[in-house]
């Protein structure tokens, strides 16, 4: 009779910890990925790290804003001629004002201070 009170006591607490333990990971299972939020109006960002752009390509859906957030110790742009130009990007701030993309299709980009930083956005109808 004694070594039933330790396990029934234990099975008292283990039931609600694996209850609570399932219902936490159910809630973190369903989050979305900032590369995709769900309405048109949504802000994404795309970051520059170590002179990557990243992710790269981005997909989003028409009419979604797009920013960039430098990460670099070192300014950069996001660069597509006749489409946008953030100017340059100091470093550990984001750009000043987001772009829409309004146009389905897919925008290359590139930063105009350091050759062979490149990167797209595909942007979805």
């Amino acid at each position: 009779m004694l070594f039933n009170r330790p396990i029934f006591a234990a099975r008292s607490i283990l039931v609600p910890l694996v209850g609570f333990a399932t219902i936490f990971a159910a809630g973190c299972g369903s989050s979305s990925s900032p590369a995709s939020p769900s309405g048109p109006d949504s802000l994404v960002t795309i970051f520059i790290t170590n002179g990557v752009y990243s992710p790269n390509p981005l997909t989003v859906k028409k009419g979604q804003r797009v920013n960039w957030k430098n990460n670099d110790t070192r300014a950069h742009t996001a660069t597509s001629p006749g489409a946008f130009d953030t100017g340059s990007i100091a470093p550990t701030s984001a750009a000043d004002v987001p772009v829409a993309m309004n146009t389905a299709g897919t925008v290359s980009f590139h930063c105009t201070l350091h050759s062979g930083e490149n990167g797209s956005i595909v942007v979805q109808p």
